[in-house]
């Protein structure tokens, strides 16, 4: 049997974490299945959609992974229902901040009344741990398991403590109101939210904001201004659910494609991606969120990379930004056309 860690790519760290427990208590590389470390993940060559289906249907034992992001993603939720069918045993861990009263939680495919924990529970994970030793070998070394544990604690902890740091920081960058230098219209401009997405507060944005903050901020402002188009939202959500920071353009663009509508197919969405998946990476390196990574032997691009500061941040955006972009996924997905539907 094998661990597998279902989970949104948007919570990386959290994954990396037990990992990183589960590697400290004794159990081996290769009962670990996690697709957002390559260590842990998918091999190259492979399709990532079948060698998912193929690891799924050795019936692992599944930890499902709960967020608000997990929720968010149509992948996530394809691949707990592919999970729930065939697994063998399973666990159910929120991230820390998880609302276990959320609709979508009571609601889903997992039994709301069965007992999950946080992540940060240290009582729950010890007798979680007593639950793994039935399947893997764990270590018999109490004070080993208490110093791991002790060990993931105090870094799952970091994490909340940053998360709310960058949270306060993006808050005050974002919607900073300041009336006692100068007249509110000479500082401030209302961006106009677009893609049907409704904000109860209209965000002010001070007007020197994108210049004294660098590409990411230009990145998030833009995003929120409505200046994307779907294809590209959609392309960010791409990016988002498969961890692709690199894109293949120029003669290997059909390789990519080829991936992009098996995505498409799984998430139940239209062609608009890769229709327009040509146009997205033009519009992508005009706006400079991309640079080439890697060039032909004649120096024609043929691979693409977000750029670093938007990289570095990208699993972490704003819930805001998230709205937008789960937005034109909704717009975007396949209609079924029945021959009922027409007069003939």
């Amino acid at each position: 049997m094998k661990i597998f860690i279902s989970h949104a790519s948007a919570n990386k760290e959290y994954g990396d974490s037990l990992v990183e427990l589960f590697r400290g208590i004794g159990i081996d590389e290769d009962e670990i299945i996690f697709t957002s470390n390559v260590a842990y993940g998918i091999p190259i060559g492979q399709n990532i959609f079948n060698w998912l289906k193929s690891q799924i249907s050795e019936k692992p034992f599944v930890i499902y992974l709960l967020s608000k992001e997990y929720y968010s993603s149509i992948a996530c939720l394809n691949e707990m229902g592919a999970a729930w069918i065939i697994e063998n045993e399973h666990a159910v861990i929120f991230t820390p901040n998880f609302d276990i009263r959320s609709k979508e939680f009571q609601n889903g495919a997992l039994d709301p009344r069965e007992i999950g924990f946080h992540i940060n529970d240290e009582e729950r994970l010890l007798s979680f741990i007593e639950q793994l030793g039935k399947h893997f070998n764990i270590s018999k070394k109490s004070v080993i398991i208490n110093q791991k544990l002790k060990k993931y604690l105090k870094e799952i902890d970091s994490f909340v403590s940053e998360k709310k740091l960058e949270n306060q920081n993006i808050k005050t960058n974002i919607e900073e109101i300041i009336f006692e230098t100068k007249p509110k219209e000479e500082i401030f401009e209302i961006i106009e939210v677009k893609n049907d997405v409704t904000i109860t507060n209209p965000i002010l944005v001070k007007k020197t904001f994108i210049e004294e903050n660098g590409i990411y901020s230009k990145f998030v402002n833009e995003i929120v201004a409505g200046k994307l188009k779907d294809h590209e939202l959609i392309l960010l959500n791409y990016i988002l659910e498969t961890s692709k920071i690199k894109l293949m353009t120029g003669w290997q663009e059909e390789g990519e494609l080829r991936i992009i509508k098996e995505w498409e197919e799984i998430n139940e969405l239209n062609n608009t991606l890769s229709r327009n998946y040509s146009a997205a990476i033009r519009r992508f390196e005009l706006r400079g969120y991309t640079e080439i990574s890697a060039v032909t032997s004649s120096g024609n691009p043929k691979e693409v990379k977000l750029k670093a500061e938007i990289e570095s941040n990208i699993l972490d955006l704003p819930n805001e930004i998230l709205d937008i972009i789960n937005n034109a996924m909704s717009k975007n997905k396949a209609i079924e056309i029945k021959n009922e539907d027409f007069p003939f």
